[in-house]
């Protein structure tokens, strides 16, 4: 018995190993822009198109900025990682390419450092300048990053108001923590908290190419609906990062699992078994009424409880398969459930021998 209970771990383990891992599979990482102290953003207007199987979407910002003073300079700092697509910059209509922080610009000799000694209190905390910045991209879960990390451009500005657009195909991100995939967009807001000014922002999502309901953590829009086309209107930062997201629709009998979830499943198959268990015992009982013990009694304690046990670890597996290929399928080291085996036997075993002589005196009384 002992090395069949190993083997079962053995074989659930190798099969369970995988859903240890981060429930949360990184889509696109973009943010809004880290500016310079030399500028004002008088407003940020974010467009995303979200394409037939949710599974990219267009993201098209615009600032609208101000600019105390003329000449070359670096407006804006970006944080891109993992878009689809080619990420393109244009500053008043004409296209300048994004390029990554040279080192010698994060050098503290020689002109590197002054590239940035303009920038916002983002890199600074309490007025000591730390070269990092936190970007959210969840609820209270932030990412810090080096100054190293950003993307950069250098143009020509004049002093006053300037276009700065920027365009890129993102991929979802894809959450796995609870019964049904959920897929979404994200975009951090996170650094506008440290603008020198905010006027405000525009926030359009055109889902009207895909044809299921989505939601969002930006409540009810100014405009429009979120089946076509939804704008939001803030003159405040609404929220540490913006998210767009999707749930696939499953069937009835796949939500009725999960409502009832692998615990009362469970419950009522423990039910049913030892129900059967007990007429089994009955019968033993109604065939040999002075028999000292009852074999159906000793092998029923062993394989009850573990047939219990492994019904609870492949309840996951029966509700996942309802729900079907959107399943999340991340449930954990469920098979860590057997090592109660050995602490359920004994006392399944004692009910189990109060039951049957019960039945046993009620069997040998004369009628």
């Amino acid at each position: 018995m002992k090395r069949i209970l190993i083997l079962i771990i053995l074989f659930l383990s190798n099969s369970s190993f995988c859903n240890m891992a981060s429930p949360v599979r990184e889509g696109t990482l973009t943010s809004s822009a880290f500016s310079s102290r030399d500028i004002d953003i008088l407003k940020e207007k974010i467009d995303l198109t979200i394409d037939k199987d949710f599974k990219t979407g267009f993201f098209k910002i615009e600032y609208i900025i101000r600019s105390d003073s003329g000449g070359i300079q670096i407006p804006l700092l970006f944080y891109a990682a993992d878009y689809k697509d080619g990420f393109s910059v244009s500053v008043d209509g004409k296209e300048t390419e994004l390029l990554n922080i040279p080192a010698e610009y994060l050098s503290s000799s020689g002109s590197g450092i002054n590239k940035f000694s303009r920038f916002s209190d983002s890199f600074t905390e309490s007025g000591v300048k730390t070269g990092t910045v936190t970007i959210f991209w969840e609820e209270g879960s932030g990412n810090v990053y080096e100054l190293s990390d950003l993307k950069y451009f250098e143009t020509g500005l004049t002093k006053g108001e300037h276009v700065i657009k920027v365009e890129y195909t993102a991929d979802a991100w894809l959450n796995l923590k609870d019964w049904i995939k959920e897929y979404s967009f994200r975009y951090s807001l996170s650094p506008a908290k440290h603008w020198r000014s905010f006027d405000s922002l525009i926030v359009n999502v055109n889902s009207k190419a895909f044809y299921s309901n989505i939601s969002t953590n930006l409540g009810e829009p100014a405009a429009g609906n979120l089946n076509s086309s939804a704008e939001w209107v803030f003159t405040k930062i609404p929220a540490e990062f913006l998210i767009v997201n999707y749930s696939p629709h499953i069937s009835g009998f796949a939500t009725a699992l999960i409502n009832l979830g692998p615990t009362n499943l469970t419950a009522i198959f423990s039910f049913v078994i030892i129900l059967i268990h007990i007429l089994f015992i009955m019968i033993f009982r109604k065939n040999n009424p002075s028999k000292k013990f009852s074999w159906i009694v000793m092998i029923g304690s062993f394989i009850i409880p573990l047939l219990i046990l492994l019904f609870y670890i492949y309840s996951f597996y029966i509700i996942d398969s309802a729900i079907g290929p959107e399943a999340g399928k991340h449930h954990g080291y469920t098979f860590l459930v057997i090592i109660v085996y050995p602490l359920i036997v004994p006392v399944y075993w004692f009910l189990m021998w109060i039951t049957d002589r019960i039945i046993k005196k009620r069997s040998l009384k004369p009628v």
